[in-house]
């Protein structure tokens, strides 16, 4: 493997690592997305690929990031919350109890994000103040 600049052995292997989470997730959204039927409603192919991008780019970030905290620092809170997010918004869409909330989600990926961010300065609080 190519070392990356700037990036110790064991951070690329987190790095690699949540790629490979944030891609699989990817490609789960976009195939629960096909089966719903869902589609960009925009006008041009600039704000089709602009939605493609913050939708694509910002799950990748929502399902990487707790897979780097984990394996870089063994925080398993943030991808607890994120399993638990995930999981409650693909069930609602697959089992049809509810309006679907996939819609929301894929655009307002910053608010489920913000929660895991949350989580994670948690833990990292109990770690080094309350359980030395």
């Amino acid at each position: 493997m190519t070392r990356l600049p700037l990036l110790s052995s064991s951070q690329q292997h987190s790095v690699l690592a949540a790629l490979v989470a944030g891609v699989i997730y990817l490609l789960a959204l976009y195939a629960l997305a096909r089966r719903g039927g869902y589609e960009f409603a925009a006008d041009t192919t600039g704000q089709v690929a602009l939605y493609a991008l913050w939708i694509g780019l910002g799950h990748l970030l929502l399902a990487g990031l707790p897979v780097y905290l984990l394996v870089e620092y063994g925080y398993l809170s943030p991808l607890v919350a994120f399993l638990g997010i995930a999981g409650y918004a693909i069930a609602v869409e697959v089992g049809g109890t509810a309006d679907s909330p996939l819609a929301i989600y894929g655009m307002f990926w910053l608010v489920p994000l913000a929660i895991i961010l949350g989580i994670a300065g948690l833990e990292y609080v109990a770690r080094t103040t309350i359980l030395p």
